[in-house]
């Protein structure tokens, strides 16, 4: 983050008379990888553990906030950027020199302000971001194949750096059956039974939820429960049932 100014909680920076700054002098340092922890067990007997998994923890990022030239902490300026930063909810960051990576942040901590007794000074917040990492903007991903009678394949590109799990909603044509194969993903299959036409599924691939338009119906024992993975790189779908889709994903950008 070498940008000066940034977007919070759906305000620019400048508008709160706020910028980061700087109180280290030499290099820089900035977060690059978020911690991680190896989960392992250990057998009796043999001194190489079997690693089963990681898990990684949400990022934080410490800034440091000054008032923009001609502006000083008075008591309405303090009120003001305490309103701004004092959420209940994880609001989205970026700066203006990255738009391209995006934080959910919310503060957490203590946060003191350090000045001179004239109003100069400074504000050190603590940022917890609500992943591991930064994510792309929002994308959307129409597909109308309303018409075809064959499995027909569409290609999405995953351009992060990570598995990604989309958003979807599936407007289905026909009484039956709709799946899609991920055929650069050895062949999954996201598949589900008896669906109604005309009838509208919405998927989170990511927090494994699934809802249905029509009331009081509930698709999980319809669903093969495989949520659908795009890879890194390109990805080949092919699509089984009339259908129209929409896809809507961040991608996740490490480093």
């Amino acid at each position: 983050m070498n940008s000066n100014h940034f977007f919070f909680n759906g305000r620019h920076s400048s508008e709160v008379g706020v910028c980061m700054v700087s109180i280290s002098s030499g290099m820089q340092q900035m977060n690059y990888l978020p911690s991680k922890k190896v989960l392992s067990e250990k057998i009796v007997g043999n001194n190489t553990p079997y690693i089963f998994g990681v898990d990684y923890d949400p990022s934080e990022f410490k800034i440091v906030l000054a008032c923009v030239e001609g502006e000083r902490w008075t008591d309405s300026k303090r009120r003001e950027v305490a309103r701004w930063l004092d959420t209940s909810t994880i609001e989205e960051f970026y700066t203006v020199d990255e738009p391209h990576r995006r934080y959910y942040f919310i503060y957490q901590g203590l946060v003191d302000l350090t000045h001179n007794g004239a109003g100069d000074g400074y504000i050190e917040v603590t940022m917890l971001n609500d992943s591991p990492f930064a994510r792309s903007p929002v994308q959307e991903r129409r597909y109308e194949l309303t018409s075809i009678s064959s499995p027909t394949i569409i290609e999405i590109e995953n351009m992060g750096d990570d598995i990604l799990y989309p958003e979807m909603w599936i407007y289905n044509m026909k009484d039956g059956d709709f799946q899609i194969r991920n055929l650069s993903n050895g062949g999954k299959d996201f598949k589900f039974k008896n669906l109604a036409n005309a009838e509208t599924i919405y998927v989170d691939n990511e927090h494994h939820h699934i809802e249905s338009d029509i009331p009081l119906t509930y698709r999980y024992d319809n669903f093969n429960n495989n949520y659908l993975e795009l890879v890194k790189g390109i990805n080949r779908l092919e699509v089984t049932g009339a259908c129209s889709l929409l896809f809507r994903y961040q991608f996740y950008i490490k480093g």
